[in-house]
């Protein structure tokens, strides 16, 4: 695993030994992906007959959804680098919410997760907080389900992924943004 700085010292991503991309580069690639997007909402169609879903139950229009949430969070998140960095809100810390569920009551590596801009966000980015507005990527994807375990392509993956980098920021004495920039 690496930390690759994506807007330092705020946001950085994990690179995973067996990916070519980091977590963050590969999601918006993967989200700005048409004929991907629409091939994963083809083949999960049915779970776009939820109620909640109700304005994108098409795979077409969810795929639309899910171009256009992508296209304004990485905005967003530049956005929000330049506030953090002018010591203005709304900051990284006020984007970002907690996992709940197992992580629940971490006080050390809190797992957060970030959400695109649809009402409701079909977007999902998962992070550890590391310190004071500090972010470091584990992964993300399209969330169809009401929870994770729930959502294909984030149940085989998220908190799997995520408890395996909070185990090597551990191993790795890597405790806050300073330690990620040493790395």
């Amino acid at each position: 695993m690496e930390i690759i700085a994506i807007f330092p010292p705020y946001i950085y991503s994990i690179k995973y030994d067996d990916k070519e991309d980091n977590e963050y580069d590969r999601l918006f690639e993967e989200w700005n992906d048409l004929t991907s997007v629409l091939d994963f909402l083809m083949q999960h169609k049915d779970m776009l007959k939820a109620s909640v879903w109700k304005k994108v139950s098409e795979p077409e229009l969810a795929a639309r959804q899910v171009l256009d949430e992508a296209e304004a969070l990485e905005l967003l998140f530049k956005e929000l680098n330049s506030h953090t960095t002018n010591g203005e809100e709304p900051d990284f810390d006020s984007h970002f919410h907690y996992l709940d569920g197992k992580y629940k009551f971490e006080l050390e590596y809190e797992p957060m997760k970030s959400y695109g801009d649809g009402r409701p966000s079909l977007l999902r980015m998962y992070a550890i907080k590391m310190d004071r507005n500090t972010y470091l990527i584990t992964g993300g994807g399209i969330k169809l389900g009401a929870t994770i375990q729930e959502s294909p392509g984030l149940k085989d993956h998220v908190i799997q992924n995520i408890d395996k980098v909070r185990t090597w920021l551990k191993e790795n004495g890597i405790m806050d943004a300073d330690d990620m920039e040493n790395d």
